[in-house]
């Protein structure tokens, strides 16, 4: 990202001013056209509020990863979210939402073996459009969710309004509804209590915190169903009639509360 500008000199205090080494105040006088470049742009951490503070060794990692994409540039947010923030070790991925000027697959699909072969590490990528993003902050209970806790390369603050938009919702609702029917991975039935869940508690209005959400979710589960399908390990039978009446009964709150308005 080449960034840079011409300025002229000037003596005194104002905000923002640029200051000659005293080294060089033989050669620079006031007056004199300069030209600043930004060579390496710093890196600050933004936390949300409700994040506790990370250890020194996921800060330093977070910081690197933000240099890494500010250097490959195209980017204007980028969004640390999910486990990786709140939990020591049981992280299987590094949650990464980026925000864009523009979204193009091939950008994405860069970006991600980039961000591989760079830190050897496993990521989740999600590249968002600005206008879209903005968008699903109002009217998405996902996208509500994943931001309740997140480090940013920038200072955001996430808009508390939202609207119901009823297409959206039941577009949220297409992949549970799939799961009365078509058994897929155990890991499909732990995503989408867990969003039956999100949604539901947007349309109470309630908080949308992530933690909140998974605490809700381990109380309709056993610990050992939870840890089964969180982990994506094979279930019985058995289990998956117990998962799908789960979801058949949130799916119906849900439709209530949509056809009451």
């Amino acid at each position: 990202m080449l960034v840079k500008f011409k300025k002229n000199v000037s003596k005194g205090s104002r905000f923002n001013q640029v200051y000659i080494p005293k080294d060089m105040e033989s050669l620079i006088e006031v007056g004199d056209e300069v030209e600043v470049r930004l060579v390496k742009k710093s890196v600050m951490l933004h936390y949300s509020k409700n994040l506790k503070k990370l250890t020194n060794f996921k800060e330093g990692l977070i910081k690197d990863i933000f240099s890494f994409l500010n250097d490959i540039g195209g980017t204007n947010y980028i969004f640390i979210v999910g486990s990786f923030l709140t939990e020591k070790i049981g992280y299987n991925d590094i949650d990464i939402a980026i925000v864009a000027d523009e979204k193009h697959k091939d950008f994405e699909e860069s970006l991600y073996s980039k961000l591989i072969e760079r830190f050897n590490l496993r990521f989740h990528l999600l590249l968002i459009e600005e206008n879209e993003f903005n968008r699903l902050l109002k009217i998405c209970p996902l996208t509500k969710s994943m931001l309740s806790r997140f480090i940013c390369n920038k200072e955001i603050k996430i808009p508390e309004e939202k609207y119901v938009d009823n297409r959206h919702i039941k577009f949220l609702l297409m992949m549970p509804y799939d799961l009365l029917e078509v058994k897929l991975s155990s890991r499909s039935f732990f995503d989408s209590i867990r969003r039956l869940i999100t949604i539901e508690k947007f349309l109470k209005n309630k908080i949308l915190d992530i933690e909140c959400i998974n605490e809700e979710l381990k109380k309709l589960l056993t610990e050992r169903m939870y840890n089964k399908i969180k982990n994506n390990e094979n279930i019985e039978d058995n289990s998956i009639l117990t998962l799908r009446k789960i979801i058949k009964s949130k799916l119906s709150i849900i439709e209530r509360l949509l056809k009451n308005g």
